[in-house]
């Protein structure tokens, strides 16, 4: 008995190969991060179905382990397990579509690269400088489009229409 609590508490220990795997991850998640700032309207449609897709494989693949974790714990326990285990799975999954994504994220870098650039003159309709949600609202042959602010640069437009540099 005094063997297998032993080996139980080594278990639950993280490696250096599971920190340096757990590193490795965020560097190549940071890319996705990283290339997801560059395109502009990004086509989160595109995220949300992959998460969504990567959720229920990882909810398949998970739910046999649950289920065996589920019958060996006391009743007032099941809840706090099933809650923890949802968001586990959750956040692998956003996570995972995310690393997913980077070859399609940097296609689309590098073939608007290739493209010639365009410049056009748009209404600007709206601005929200709010923290949740910066925005910069504007009329694009004749539809309103959105594009999500960075706070240095909202905070640089909010004070130059409060200065009355720039009318909306």
């Amino acid at each position: 008995m005094h063997l297998n609590i032993k080996k139980t508490k080594e278990n639950n220990k993280l490696t250096t190969g599971d920190w340096i795997k757990l590193a490795g991850f965020f560097v190549i998640y940071f890319f996705f991060l990283k290339s997801k700032d560059s395109i502009i309207n990004y086509p989160y449609w595109l995220l949300l179905a992959v998460f969504a897709i990567v959720l229920i494989i990882s909810a398949i693949f998970q739910s046999r382990k649950i289920r065996e974790d589920y019958t060996k714990i006391e009743k007032r326990d099941k809840l706090l397990l099933l809650g923890i285990n949802t968001v586990k799975i959750a956040v692998i999954a956003y996570f995972v579509s995310g690393i997913l994504l980077i070859p399609f994220n940097y296609y689309t870098i590098y073939n608007s690269k290739k493209n010639n650039l365009s410049v056009e003159n748009c209404e600007i309709t709206g601005l929200s400088t709010y923290s949740k949600n910066r925005s910069i609202f504007y009329k694009f042959k004749g539809k309103t489009n959105v594009i999500n602010g960075f706070k240095p640069i909202m905070e640089s437009i909010k004070t130059m229409v409060n200065s009355k540099t720039i009318t909306l």
